[in-house]
């Protein structure tokens, strides 16, 4: 009786928190066709996630007392972290091989498919999930997002040869490392500091789901209609992902949050960044933010089952 309840209950949050998601990209969709927000406004607001709200809420997460314990199981999480990326990065390049994606294309379709949206929704479904615990342990899991979203992303995206300084010494993996040390070495951040990077963080998620809104404004939703491969990158993220993932991990003698970290987060709808990478480096912002939504919309119905089945 209690699980029933328990699963009705995430089923209702995770469906709210996805249609939250959609509200904030309609009022994006809304303020961008009323011009309020212009290409100026964009352009900044995408700098602001990228180099302070982001690195300011990884931070604020890994700020906790260190235990053996949880070092233990947040480093086993880790490790099945760089096996979902690798996971999703064969799926990825299997994808584009077999649609044969054009080379101007094969970047947005490459980042849509291995980069889900484990940040501005995977750490509200992780809390929901197992309460601070679970944002901790995806923390240790978002790792990989950080340090891949500023290597391989860029390298996807970008039509430029990659500049390795500017990878080692970005905001993402420069906050996330700090982070680390933070919580091994048991550093306890001053009460203003703690508060401000949340505060500061805490607008990520509004200001990321504006700026997709703003991106579909200017796109023609007959092409989005049109695009079979939207429709199949969107399933393989959502579908493909976290049935490999739950194939391997229930296997295991491992906590029942250990386990269920990965295949949640594998099954996040694509992520916001594919987007605004897209924007920042100058591919189709358009696609991007098509494939972003789409995926999102799918999860409406994926995710309350995708965490019906794992909890």
């Amino acid at each position: 009786m209690y699980d029933c309840i328990r699963g009705d209950l995430l089923t209702q949050v995770v469906v709210n928190q996805v249609l939250m998601i959609f509200l904030l990209i309609g009022f994006g969709y809304f303020l961008r066709k009323l011009n309020v927000m212009n290409d100026g406004f964009t352009k900044g607001a995408t700098d602001l996630i990228i180099y302070v709200t982001l690195p300011a809420m990884v931070l604020a997460s890994m700020d906790r007392d260190f235990s053996k314990e949880l070092a233990s199981n947040g480093l086993v999480v880790f490790f099945f972290g760089a096996l979902m990326y690798l996971m999703l990065s064969i799926i990825g390049f299997a994808f584009v091989k077999l649609r044969g994606i054009n080379d101007n294309d094969r970047g947005v379709y490459l980042y849509m498919v291995i980069f889900g949206n484990v940040g501005y929704l995977g750490y509200p479904v992780a809390k929901i999930a197992f309460g601070d615990i679970g944002v901790f342990y995806t923390a240790f899991f978002n790792i990989w997002f950080q340090i891949l979203t500023w290597t391989l992303g860029v390298k996807l995206m970008s039509k430029e040869k990659i500049n390795l300084t500017r990878l080692i010494l970005n905001p993402g993996l420069l906050a996330t490392s700090f982070g680390v040390m933070i919580f091994f070495f048991s550093w306890d951040l001053p009460t203003v500091i703690k508060g401000t990077l949340e505060t500061v963080g805490s607008m990520t998620v509004p200001l990321a789901m504006f700026i997709v809104g703003a991106f579909l404004a200017d796109a023609k939703f007959s092409d989005f209609l049109s695009k079979i491969d939207l429709y199949i990158a969107a399933i393989a993220k959502l579908l493909i992902g976290p049935t490999l993932m739950a194939l391997i991990l229930f296997k295991m003698d491992l906590p029942l949050i250990v386990k269920s970290i990965p295949i949640i987060m594998s099954g996040m709808p694509s992520g916001v960044n594919t987007a605004i990478f897209a924007k920042m480096f100058g591919r189709d912002y358009k696609l991007a933010s098509q494939g972003v939504v789409l995926s999102t919309a799918f999860s409406l119905i994926s995710l309350p089952i995708l965490l019906l089945l794992v909890l």
